[in-house]
C-alpha cells in the first residue's frame, strides 16, 4: 500500500472532484496516455479538465483520512471526492504493473492485518486483527467474538467478498459443524490463514465475510489492509496488543 500512495497522490484544483497524479510518470514522453498539458510534476490519470500550476498535490492516505474514505488501494467504485475516470485509470494501470510471480511466492507465507466492521457502522467502529499464516479459523473466530456481541448460540460462518446466505469457505465454528453433521463444511480448527489465502488468492484490498442470523441476514466483514512479511509480522505481534491468541491479536480499535 506504502507503494502505492507514494507513486500516486491526490491533486485538488477548482473542479467538484479531485484527480490522480501518477507521479512516477515519465512527462518528456510525447505518448503522454490522458495528460493535456504540462503543470507540475507526474501525470494526471484522465484527460478530463487542465491542470494549473496552484493545484495541491496531497498524498492519498492523507485525502482519504480527511474525507473518511475507507479504502485500501484503489479497490471498488470510486469516492465521491475523487474522478471516476481517474479511479478507474489507476486500478487498471495498478493491475497491469501487477507481477503475478511475486504474489504468488506470497500467499500462504505472509501475515496479513484484517480490519473488521459490522455493517452499517463501518466508519463507528472496526477492529484491526493481526494473523499468521498459521492462525486458524477457530482462533480468529475467539478474536472477533470478543469484539461483537456473537457467541455460541449464534450460528456464524465464514466466507468471502460480501456473501450471505452462502460461503464459499464454509467454515463453521467447530462446536456448530458438530450440531450442523454436513460434511461438506470445514472446521473452524481444521482451516488456517494460509488455507484461505491460497484459496481465496488473498491479497490487499480483498475482503473476508462472517455471515449470522442467517434469517436477517447480518454480517461483518474485513478488508485486508495490509501484507506482513514474516519480520515486520513478528514486530507488530510481539508490540503493544489489546488481546492475543497464540498466534493472531487484536492491535487497534476504534470504538464509539
Amino acid at each position: 500500500m506504502s507503494e502505492l500512495t507514494d507513486r500516486f497522490v491526490i491533486e485538488i484544483g477548482t473542479g467538484t472532484v479531485a484527480h490522480i497524479i501518477d507521479m512516477d510518470a515519465d512527462q518528456s514522453e510525447t505518448d503522454s496516455r490522458f495528460s493535456l498539458g504540462l503543470s507540475g510534476p507526474g501525470e494526471k490519470m484522465c484527460s478530463r479538465g487542465n491542470r494549473h500550476p496552484g493545484d495541491k498535490r496531497v498524498p492519498f492516505a492523507e485525502f482519504a483520512s480527511h474525507h473518511d474514505i475507507d479504502k485500501v488501494g484503489f479497490e471498488g467504485d470510486a469516492p465521491d471526492e475523487i474522478c471516476s475516470y481517474c479511479w478507474s485509470n489507476t486500478r487498471e494501470a495498478v493491475e497491469n504493473d501487477r507481477d503475478p510471480d511475486d504474489l504468488s511466492e506470497q500467499i500462504g507465507t505472509v501475515g496479513y492485518r484484517l480490519r473488521w466492521k459490522q455493517k452499517g457502522r463501518a466508519r463507528e467502529e472496526w477492529y484491526d486483527i493481526v494473523v499468521r499464516p498459521e492462525t486458524t479459523m477457530a482462533e480468529l473466530d475467539r478474536l472477533v467474538c470478543r469484539i461483537t456481541t456473537l457467541d455460541d448460540f449464534h450460528l456464524r460462518m465464514y466466507g468471502l467478498e460480501d456473501e450471505y446466505l452462502e460461503s464459499s469457505l464454509n467454515v463453521l465454528p467447530d462446536h456448530q459443524y458438530e450440531e450442523a453433521g454436513d460434511r461438506t463444511y470445514t472446521r473452524a480448527s481444521e482451516m488456517t490463514i494460509a488455507d484461505v489465502a491460497e484459496r481465496a488468492r488473498l491479497r490487499e484490498g480483498d475482503r473476508l465475510s462472517l455471515i449470522y442470523d442467517f434469517g436477517t441476514p447480518s454480517h461483518y466483514y474485513c478488508i485486508v489492509k495490509e501484507v506482513y512479511e514474516p519480520d515486520r509480522l513478528d514486530e507488530v505481534l510481539d508490540g503493544d496488543v489489546i488481546t492475543s491468541t497464540d498466534t493472531a491479536a487484536i492491535v487497534r480499535e476504534k470504538r464509539p
